[in-house]
């Protein structure tokens, strides 16, 4: 079952009900050469209003104003029918509804929805665009989830312009709207995992270098290795079951999450002058970024890390099922040794704000295996893999928006 979550819009929690619905990257690269090659109308804005006045924001606490013309409704005044999907009911505009709205609704017409009805995209004041996917029987709205963890996701990369047409006598003017490419990867105001990522590699350059512990530069090193093979076994897997639709969080976490990983902890390697390969010689520098780019996919100078690949690609091509119970593995196997490295951390902010953006990453990165293989039929979902893979909610929680020898590191 898909675990509903609120979206936040802004600074403003949308109080209705939205699950992740996720899609194959051929939809996503479709919908985003929808937007980028068309403009369309700016249909509307949303803005939160307390109608109780009860000082929260309920899921039918939300007025809708049409573009250009200004008529006012309120979201989910009614049931919604197969003619008002949305549940619009025409309300008088409040005199202390606030002027700037909370976000924009964008009609698309994208030809592979299969429902017209809810081929829209919200986007909000922070740049973020959203694509809605439909709505549930309990009337709960669902939004494109691109990772598979039951988040809605807004479209990387991807913001908006506003445009305003010209001005006619006797006329009123429709805005049009504009999708555009962010040139620097990340969303304007984004509370994602791209965010956060990026946050995280600016700190690194905006703090001064520690002095680090052999026990300390070898975890560095382990987790960039260990980062790689989540990165490489997944992407190597998606490739032989790419056909599958609930393969799709192999490849979104590969080509999404686990590069950004990867990039956080080479910022460390960077900042401290690691050599990640040099094992030998107890990775000491200098840092060299072909080093690492020289080792091509499925290949680790660590040979434990090796060695667990081999056994993982082993099991995962055996079939579909053992490919996602694979994700299980790895996601549980990188918060054990990422409590590790927590603790070996000590009070460097540094190895602190990467070690747990990469474990929170690997939280929700279960949770979108557990789905998966929950979508196949597999009722207990890791669990099905025993007591050691089994994690709830409060062991695993679900985030927004990631030393010495004998560690026991990568343990099947």
């Amino acid at each position: 079952m898909k675990k509903a979550k609120a979206l936040l819009f802004g600074s403003v929690a949308l109080a209705t009900t939205l699950l992740g619905a996720t899609a194959d990257h051929t939809y996503i690269q479709a919908l985003n050469q929808h937007l980028m090659t068309n403009s369309f109308n700016l249909n509307g804005e949303f803005f939160a209003y307390d109608f109780e006045k009860d000082g929260k924001i309920d899921a039918n606490d939300w007025l809708y104003k049409t573009v250009p013309n200004g008529s006012t409704y309120r979201l989910l005044a009614v049931t919604p029918t197969e003619d008002n999907a949305f549940g619009f009911a025409p309300v008088a505009a409040p005199t202390d509804l606030k002027s700037d709205p909370d976000g924009y609704f964008i009609y698309i017409d994208f030809p592979l929805d299969s429902d017209a009805r809810f081929s829209w995209v919200y986007a909000t004041k922070g740049g973020q665009v959203y694509k809605l996917m439909g709505a549930t029987p309990e009337h709960t709205f669902d939004y494109l989830d691109i990772d598979g963890d039951n988040i809605p996701d807004p479209l990387p990369n991807i913001t908006y312009t506003i445009s305003q047409s010209t001005a006619l006598p006797g006329s009123l003017t429709t805005p049009t709207v504009s999708f555009v490419v962010l040139s620097n990867g990340a969303q304007n105001g984004g509370q994602g995992a791209q965010n956060q990522g990026a946050s995280v590699t600016d700190n690194l350059t905006s703090t001064p270098a520690g002095t680090l512990t052999p026990e300390q530069i070898y975890e560095v090193a382990y987790m960039w290795n260990e980062e790689k093979l989540a990165h490489d076994i997944y992407l190597s897997l998606y490739n032989l079951y790419s056909a599958e639709q609930a393969a799709m969080p192999l490849y979104n976490i590969a080509t999404r999450s686990e590069i950004q990983h990867m990039n956080a902890v080479e910022g460390l390697l960077q900042k401290y002058d690691i050599d990640a390969t040099n094992v030998e010689g107890g990775f000491a520098g200098p840092y060299d970024p072909n080093k690492l780019s020289a080792l091509g996919s499925g290949e680790f100078s660590l040979s434990e890390i090796q060695s667990l690949y081999d056994q993982l690609y082993a099991k995962g091509s055996q079939s579909l099922k053992d490919a996602l119970e694979v994700g299980c593995i790895v996601e549980v196997t990188d918060v054990n040794d990422l409590d590790e490295a927590l603790e070996i951390a000590g009070d460097n902010q540094d190895l602190i704000n990467v070690f747990t953006f990469l474990r929170n990453g690997s939280y929700n990165h279960y949770w979108a295996f557990d789905s998966a293989l929950k979508s196949i039929g597999v009722a207990q979902g890791c669990c099905s893999l025993g007591e050691e893979y089994c994690k709830t909610p409060e062991e695993y929680p679900s985030n927004n928006g990631g030393g010495g020898a004998g560690h026991g590191h990568g343990r099947m």
